[in-house]
């Protein structure tokens, strides 16, 4: 008896195990649905985010950096693995650092980051800048990143030639942070000027020159031993055109300008500035001219219509008014003088 209960208990389990294995051999043939790609979706896809980021290049391209992020984050959104778009959003929180120092400007900053100076724009809506003849000597400035920046442009190539007499470091140092290190002190120590601490600071990408965390490494660029400073005359002149263009002294800034020699290294910022000098010179007088002539000083407005065109020669409006002025000149002198 004992052993029919066992045959039987055994040929139960057989029995279940057969089924089961029948049942595992049915699932297996059942065919699984499987995930489609759908081509015409991805290209779709693919030609969307292409036409985001070629408006992302064109909100670059004109200094529009709030609609630039907001392009990048729709992106991000759609495909967060996008390399260019990843790539503009790293630099665009990555905060470079300018310092204005005596004699630079604005337009000058900007042609360096930028490659165009017209774009000095961008660099004075991003730190609150109504104008750029406000500037402060040792103002520091927010570098908003755009691609003309590239990887290897900051205050080492800017400054390299204007203030170091070599247009790249021969070396990198790197100086361990200790308690009570200053940049003021290193700057002294290394460059023998204690106000290129901004220097230190933009090219460490310190938001505060004062602060200095203990422990840290900082970068000094070193350069070459300069045997003559001959960029002093030059940067002096500088210094005196952007005063006069500041004091809207057009005339006196063009000279200036114009006579920073071409071998200079200041000679780009001097011709970027004197082009909206001119500019701006030649609409100021215009007005003026407008002025005189509405309260009846023909003569007064012929003479500024003169200086625009001296400034800023061309301007078919501003020769059409002379014209019409001089010739009123030349009809109130012959008009007969009243007893």
């Amino acid at each position: 008896m004992k052993k029919f209960h066992k045959v039987t208990i055994l040929g139960i389990l057989l029995g279940f195990g057969g089924f089961l294995f029948g049942c595992e051999g049915f699932y297996r043939q059942v065919p699984q649905e499987e995930q489609t790609i759908d081509p015409e979706a991805q290209a779709r896809e693919a030609a969307e985010i292409e036409a985001r980021l070629s408006r992302c290049r064109q909100y670059f391209e004109e200094g529009q950096l709030d609609k630039v992020r907001a392009v990048i984050v729709e992106i991000l959104q759609r495909s967060p693995d996008q390399p260019e778009a990843l790539y503009y959003w790293e630099k665009l929180n990555t905060d470079l650092y300018a310092t204005v120092y005596p004699g630079h400007t604005l337009s000058g900053i900007a042609a360096y980051y930028y490659d165009d100076a017209e774009k000095w724009t961008i660099l004075a809506g991003a730190n609150g800048i109504r104008s750029p003849n406000t500037l402060s000597p040792y103002q520091r400035l927010r570098v908003p990143w755009l691609p003309a920046c590239g990887e290897d442009k900051n205050e080492a190539g800017r400054l390299g030639s204007l203030m170091f007499g070599s247009p790249r470091p021969t070396k990198i140092v790197l100086h361990p942070v200790q308690e009570g290190d200053s940049l003021e002190v290193l700057a002294k120590q290394h460059y023998g000027d204690k106000s290129l601490r901004f220097f230190l600071a933009d090219y460490n990408r310190i938001a505060g020159p004062q602060s200095l965390k203990s422990g840290s490494s900082l970068r000094i660029p070193v350069f070459p031993e300069r045997k003559e400073d001959t960029t002093k005359k030059d940067r002096e002149t500088l210094r005196r055109a952007n005063l006069a263009l500041k004091n809207k002294e057009y005339e006196k800034a063009c000279r200036y300008f114009s006579s920073v020699p071409r071998s200079s290294p200041y000679r780009k910022e001097a011709r970027s500035a004197m082009g909206r000098c001119k500019a701006e010179g030649a609409s100021h007088y215009d007005r003026l001219g407008d002025e005189a002539l509405q309260n009846s000083e023909p003569k007064t407005a012929c003479r500024y219509w003169k200086t625009a065109l001296r400034l800023d020669p061309g301007r078919r409006e501003v020769e059409k008014k002379l014209d019409e002025a001089e010739d009123l000149v030349k009809a109130l002198g012959l008009l007969p003088t009243l007893p």
